[in-house]
């Protein structure tokens, strides 16, 4: 349980935009593990972190957000499933690719290559 604090208190440390970086970040991890095979308690592992990053994002946890963390939670209690493990790595890459829309990162990254290419500094 004290790792678990730490893990919050260090999470909660970044700014939002950061804390969804890193969740989009998780997700984009789970689905290449599950993808690759990596080992099942790994695997596990990491939904359950997954989870509590979309737990700890406070207030800015959307309906959307928190129906993700209901599905990684559903997908946790039945792991291994191999017949689904190609959906569970579908899912996980595209619940990454919709944190980092929530998150605006990807509208910053596109405005600072605007930028970049007018030879602007941002």
């Amino acid at each position: 349980m004290r790792e678990l604090k730490r893990m919050r208190e260090r999470y909660l440390r970044d700014e939002r935009i950061v804390r969804m970086g890193n969740l989009a970040s998780s997700l984009l991890r789970l689905s290449n593990w599950v993808r690759i095979r990596q080992k099942d308690e790994a695997i596990i592992d990491l939904m359950r972190e997954v989870a509590w990053f979309m737990e700890w994002n406070g207030d800015f946890a959307s309906a959307e957000l928190a129906d993700m963390q209901r599905e990684i939670c559903r997908w946790r209690r039945i792991w291994p499933v191999e017949e689904a493990r190609a959906i569970l790595a579908l899912r996980a890459f595209q619940m990454s690719n919709r944190v980092l829309e929530l998150s605006g990162l990807l509208e910053k990254a596109l405005h600072e290559e605007n930028h970049s290419i007018k030879g602007e500094t941002v």
